[in-house]
């Protein structure tokens, strides 16, 4: 004789999707955080490849860092400009190791884009507006600041040699960094290849000096220090950003390379606009060369 077999209550079958519903709520977390934790180890592997294509560089160019811009010992020429990224693309593995996967935000499709210095035969000037939307903020007002030259009234790259740096293994090289904000705070454009520290000043017996190059020249920048009094500004940190859930990846000049909370930017100095806060702590502040 056939016997149909028993069929599941409604009872029995809201007790099974709620044990579902429980498991799912507290798988979801541990999964986004496995996907989180993923993508900031792949962000820092990319540093760390960006580091190596700089030594590279470095080593060929006597020990002295990426100008921001132009070529070492070319002239200020269309022709010849090309960014810090693109000086060092040659020695990279690929362009998408300046790229953070954690940027989630809407960037324009740069690598199509015609750029009037383009020459035959070159690969790399492709990338020149590209370039400049990396999630990679060079540390470049200690390590290549632009200056206003007082004698010439010109524009001068002064690219610094490895040499200079007092303690490597403290200092900025790259960090985490956004291009700006809507005004609703979403991130939009990819990162900046420049990124600004907060500080500028500090005191030495009694007297105000000048730590980018202690000659008070301007500078140029993309920002005079951090936007403090706008919390959607992507210069809130000197264009660095907390992609990392309100973490920054960093590495510095000897190749450590760390996930950190973005109050370790703004470590060891009073931040205000326009860089009128002081250093106070050289020890503990990420971008100096001391």
């Amino acid at each position: 004789m056939f016997r149909r077999g028993r069929a599941f209550t409604l009872a029995e079958l809201l007790t099974v999707l709620a044990i579902i519903a429980v498991l799912a709520g507290l798988l979801f977390p541990v999964l986004s955080t496995v996907k989180n934790a993923a993508i900031k180890t792949q962000c820092l592997s990319n540093m760390r490849q960006a580091f190596a294509a700089t030594v590279m560089y470095t080593s060929d160019y006597d020990d002295y860092y990426m100008p921001v811009n132009h070529r070492p010992g070319a002239p200020p020429n269309p022709i010849l400009d090309r960014t810090w990224v693109q000086l060092v693309l040659p020695y990279a593995k690929s362009f998408s190791i300046f790229t953070c996967p954690g940027d989630w935000g809407v960037r324009d499709d740069f690598d199509t884009v015609f750029d009037g210095d383009l020459q035959p035969g070159d690969i790399y000037a492709r990338y020149y507006m590209a370039s400049m939307h990396v999630n990679m903020g060079y540390n470049y007002l200690y390590l290549s600041p632009i200056v206003l030259r007082a004698d010439s009234g010109q524009w001068v790259s002064q690219p610094r040699p490895t040499t200079a740096i007092g303690d490597p293994s403290k200092t900025l090289l790259f960090v985490d960094s956004v291009w700006d904000r809507e005004a609703d705070g979403t991130p939009f454009g990819g990162g900046s290849w420049l990124v600004v520290p907060p500080c500028r000043y500090q005191l030495r017996d009694r007297r105000r000096t000048d730590t980018f190059d202690e000659s008070d020249l301007p500078v140029y920048a993309p920002s005079m220090g951090w936007d403090v009094d706008n919390p959607f500004s992507g210069h809130i940190y000197g264009n660095a950003w907390p992609w990392h859930s309100g973490r920054v990846n960093l590495i510095r000049v000897d190749g450590s390379a760390k996930s950190a909370p973005i109050s370790d930017l703004s470590a060891g100095c009073t931040v205000e606009e326009g860089w009128g806060g002081l250093v106070k702590d050289s020890g503990n502040y990420l971008w100096d060369l001391n």
